[in-house]
């Protein structure tokens, strides 16, 4: 008999094998009869947690956009100011999107039009949305210390529309040279265009 303790740490596994698997081999050609293999567990104990292959790649999508927003949410709230906070969020976007391309590249890998529609969008829209909830919270600490403007929250949602879009284009754009150097002095101009329009 496993002991409480392995069998609450068993979803987790189930999701960090599976998320390798994916990034070997590819979402399409892994099937529960390969995660249950790969974690030396009966594939009745995976149904057990996530009843089809579905569920487990949405549970590791869930887990992965957790980590990500954390991350990201841990390096703003390390600076003091409005305007670092900002700036660590474009450098951590960047990071945490680079590290995890590999990922996403091999999830894709096979997806017709339609999958890579639903499952990909579907992860990109609930990762704005995470995005967008971070820095409203920054935009509303920012209000209360009066470094910024107490903006309508419509305009605010438009500013970080813009700010997501951005860092986002700025690091597709780099990483197809795959040349980042100019990194820091970048995500600085476009942190001073969000903060001269919020004052």
């Amino acid at each position: 008999m496993s002991s409480n303790t392995e069998q609450d740490q068993l979803p987790q596994q189930i999701l960090e094998t599976a998320s390798g698997l994916y990034l070997k081999y590819g979402l399409k050609k892994v099937t529960m009869d390969d995660i249950s293999k790969a974690i030396g567990k009966s594939r009745t104990t995976i149904y057990y947690y996530y009843k089809n292959r579905e569920e487990v790649f949405q549970a590791v999508l869930d887990n992965l956009i957790k980590e990500v927003i954390a991350e990201i949410g841990m390096r703003m709230t390390e600076q003091q100011s409005f305007e670092r906070k900002i700036s660590a969020f474009c450098l951590a976007k960047v990071k945490t999107s680079e590290e995890r391309a590999s990922f996403f590249r091999a999830i894709e890998a096979g997806m017709d039009a339609e999958e890579r529609s639903k499952h990909i969008n579907e992860a990109h829209n609930r990762m704005m949305e995470a995005e967008k909830n971070l820095l409203l919270k920054v935009f509303s600490e920012g209000i209360d210390a009066n470094e910024i403007s107490k903006l309508p929250i419509d305009e605010q949602k438009s500013i970080i529309f813009i700010l997501q879009s951005g860092i986002r284009g700025i690091r597709r754009e780099m990483g197809l040279k795959n040349n980042f150097e100019n990194l820091h002095q970048i995500v600085n101009t476009l942190t001073s265009m969000v903060i001269k329009h919020s004052r």
